[in-house]
């Protein structure tokens, strides 16, 4: 005992925590009495949660804690793994966002930002949304992803915690029971739901001629809550004999489930696959598809894509480049308005990169700015900052006066909020009109890859 007591004391020491006896043993009260990267938990002093530490916009105490799970790391056990750069770009923009906010502030409010590296990972998610609702007591929480979004709202919902994504599009989401005893739900997205974007993706492979000549239809998607969701829609509403679908699942950055699924579809003989699936996992199918028989650009097969492989980095690799040439896929649609340019020329001037060469990079700096108004309504009609009031406020952006949502007008259009007008909100990815599931619904792009870029071909309306 007294080796474990003197183990405690030097680590206690170490930590530059502070020591009492009274009632027993205590390193801490509060996080302030811990080092540096720890927090007082039970009186103890224990680290942060693997990816959190990052803080982001106003540092005083009065500022709004909001706070961020989001993918940026591709693995959560290797570091070398490197970043997803769609993601570091959906980043860029919610901090684009924060600083326009907190330059203006809402309604005499300023907000921090406490940011989580989730690395894909649900299990990882839920501690660090844990620790965001308890040690950084956040009202509101931004996510990415479906599967990562459904794992935190088992902890934000309970605990009164808005939460909004802006690229989580699984329709299970529309099914959650976020309203915790209130009259309003607590779970948003900016994301338009794959219901949406499933419709499209089978509506121009059976109408559109360019793609009339693809009968038989591959379909390698990710086995987890995004990818069966635009599985189900897809293989719904494409039939024999006019398409004939095959479809394998994958499991995420896992070689041996992709190697696996190439190899079966490559069987098959396809005309067409549709890959659902994030731009790492993308590239490696593309990769493995290059040396097989039936798949590969020189026997005429052809690819096309979902949302989260809308990203520069598959445009990286000379294999990959080479062999998705004149590719098309889907993504929401940015709005081309206003408030879209505004973005755009902004995000252009920060960070050196075109936001519309990634998917939900407008999402992303929409969601940010929708919290911004929450927090003016809230504080502005109740004098405090909650989750469920901050949701409240988010259904007063359907009618009233018009704001293109962009910096010059936020002051305006958080004012009329603050004094509980209702106001009509465009932003930078399309109409914030949302629906009684909290969900906005979006128009759809056609992409299609051209040398380095991915050049918009068409926009589609959100099918009935």
């Amino acid at each position: 005992m007294r080796a474990l007591g003197s183990l405690m004391l030097s680590a206690a020491l170490l930590g530059g925590c502070s020591l009492t006896t009274a009632g027993g043993l205590s390193e801490c009260e509060t996080s302030t009495d811990c080092g540096e990267n720890q927090v007082c938990t039970a009186n103890f002093c224990v680290p942060l949660p693997a990816g959190c530490g990052e803080r982001y916009g106003d540092p005083s105490a009065d500022a709004v804690q909001i706070g961020a799970a989001l993918p940026l790391s591709l693995s959560a056990t290797n570091p070398d793994a490197g970043k997803d750069e769609s993601e570091q770009q959906g980043i860029n923009a919610i901090l684009l966002a924060l600083e326009e906010i907190n330059q203006r502030g809402a309604a005499g409010k300023k907000l921090a930002l406490h940011f989580c590296d989730t690395a894909g990972d649900p299990a990882r998610t839920a501690l660090q949304t844990q620790w965001l609702v308890t040690e950084k007591k956040i009202v509101a929480l931004m996510t990415g992803g479906s599967t990562q979004t459904l794992a935190a709202s088992e902890v934000t919902l309970k605990n009164n915690v808005l939460t909004m994504s802006s690229s989580a599009t699984s329709p299970e989401l529309a099914g959650v029971a976020d309203r915790n005893g209130g009259t309003v739900g607590l779970l948003w997205r900016t994301a338009p739901s794959d219901v949406i974007q499933g419709k499209v993706v089978a509506n121009l492979l059976a109408t559109d001629s360019r793609f009339a000549s693809a009968t038989k239809i591959g379909l390698l998607y990710l086995d987890d809550p995004y990818g069966q969701g635009l599985f189900n829609v897809i293989t719904g509403l494409l039939k024999p004999p006019a398409k004939i679908v095959k479809a394998f699942p994958y499991t995420r950055r896992t070689e041996s489930t992709i190697t696996s699924a190439v190899t079966k579809l490559d069987a098959e003989d396809p005309d067409l696959t549709v890959v659902v699936g994030f731009e790492d996992d993308a590239s490696l199918i593309v990769k493995r598809a290059s040396n097989t028989t039936h798949l590969k650009a020189s026997a005429g097969h052809r690819w096309f894509f979902t949302d989260s492989a809308k990203d520069q980095a598959l445009l990286e690799d000379a294999t990959v480049k080479a062999q998705v040439q004149d590719a098309y896929g889907t993504a929401p649609a940015p709005n081309g308005g206003q408030a879209f340019d505004s973005f755009q020329s902004r995000f252009i001037a920060k960070y050196g990169r075109d936001p519309s060469n990634f998917s939900f990079t407008a999402h992303s700096y929409d969601s940010m700015y929708l919290f911004g108004l929450a927090v003016a309504y809230s504080q502005g009609t109740s004098g405090t900052v909650t989750g469920p009031k901050m949701a409240e406020g988010l259904t007063r952006l359907s009618s009233g006066k018009s704001y293109q949502l962009t910096s010059v007008n936020f002051l305006d259009a958080a004012g009329d909020l603050a004094a509980n007008r209702s106001i009509d909100v465009e932003g930078a990815s399309g109409s914030l009109l949302f629906d009684d599931t909290g969900e906005a619904p979006s128009p759809i792009e056609l992409w299609q890859v051209t040398n380095d870029v991915f050049r918009q071909v068409a926009t589609v309306p959100p099918p009935p």
